[in-house]
């Protein structure tokens, strides 16, 4: 992007007007921006990376002069990386946590201030699960669950068409359109308006957000942010947004996967070693676990563990709003190299 000096005729780019100041570059998507001509040698890179995607690679990680890991996981593995693997930049590596919008608050303002929101009703047991356009969100497990027992409460299952034509009809389609009346689950498919979501986030008491690996989780954010009872996967990032108080968490083995460079089975050079993996795949019977363990709950038990999940939501925006405070002034000093790790 040009800029023209309409008092001196001089034509600049941004990194003449800023050649100093850091820029953080979301997981891989660099676009060749740190290679291109233009761009100072004085200028940081800090860099934010969901540690499951395959596409990281070694070299992201050597060419950052500041790691922001939105996770726990993410701040230790990165550290035990460098310390494997060496540290010449002498990268700083900052644990931030991260925050999440509340859909809630934006389907308020677009229904308007004289909407009525009927509250959370934790006494009529009904699920939601919404995959979207993942294949990682264990949705296979919640339909497993879902099959085996017509005897359970009602099941929303919101997923995007061509991850269901792609990955999920030729196992379910049948299944679920032979369910006998009354049918428990009820499959949505396509794209789901930001309002609609929103408006689902105030109203849904249950979540089931049983992920088999996220790089921080953000609908399962929003699930703590509106004070809902969640459902999850008993690894990590997932139980450390949510703990046993918090919500009902799935517990299962993890399992390695050989295209993530810190997941303990890279099958390339300067993987990380001696590490469990970073996929939890659990399993139908044991989201069936969960779910009766909520049915044998009272409803102000179940209305309880959401409002600590709130808790835990605000806690941790506060924590990320302190970071980036940090970040700030850390960037304005000019202390993007440490022999020490924050």
């Amino acid at each position: 992007m040009e800029f023209k000096d309409e008092k001196t005729g001089r034509t600049l780019v941004y990194h003449d007007l800023c050649p100093k100041t850091p820029l953080i570059f979301m997981n891989h998507f660099w676009d060749g921006l740190p290679e291109h001509p233009s761009w100072p040698k004085s200028k940081p890179l800090y860099l934010m990376p969901n540690v499951e995607m395959y596409e990281l690679e070694a070299e992201h990680y050597w060419r950052a002069d500041v790691v922001l890991c939105k996770t726990a996981i993410c701040a230790r593995r990165v550290r035990l990386w460098y310390q494997q693997e060496g540290n010449p930049r002498r990268t700083r590596v900052m644990y931030t946590r991260h925050t999440t919008s509340d859909a809630a608050l934006y389907a308020k303002y677009k229904l308007g201030p004289n909407a009525v929101m009927p509250a959370k009703n934790f006494s009529n047991v009904r699920f939601v699960h919404t995959a979207g356009k993942s294949v990682f969100k264990g949705t296979n497990a919640v339909l497993d669950c879902w099959l085996s027992r017509p005897d359970f409460p009602p099941l929303d299952v919101f997923v995007d068409q061509d991850i269901y034509n792609n990955f999920m009809r030729k196992t379910y389609d049948e299944q679920i359109r032979a369910q006998t009346p009354p049918k428990k689950i009820t499959l949505h498919t396509g794209r789901v308006p930001g309002s609609m979501f929103g408006r689902m986030m105030i109203e849904t008491a249950f979540l089931l957000c049983t992920s088999v690996l996220e790089g921080y989780g953000h609908y399962i954010n929003q699930a703590r942010a509106n004070a809902a009872l969640i459902v999850s996967t008993d690894a990590p990032p997932m139980n450390e947004l949510l703990s046993p108080e918090s919500a009902v968490l799935v517990p299962h083995p993890s399992s390695v996967v050989d295209k993530q460079l810190l997941g303990g089975n890279f099958e390339g050079a300067h993987g990380l070693r001696g590490v469990k993996g970073m996929a939890t795949y659990v399993k139908g019977a044991e989201v069936c676990d969960a779910v009766e363990h909520i049915l044998q709950m009272t409803p102000d038990e179940r209305q309880a563990m959401g409002e600590r999940a709130r808790q835990q939501y605000v806690l941790d925006t506060h924590f990320f709003a302190a970071r980036m405070t940090e970040l700030r002034e850390l960037a304005r000093a000019g202390a993007h190299t440490s022999t020490y790790m924050l």
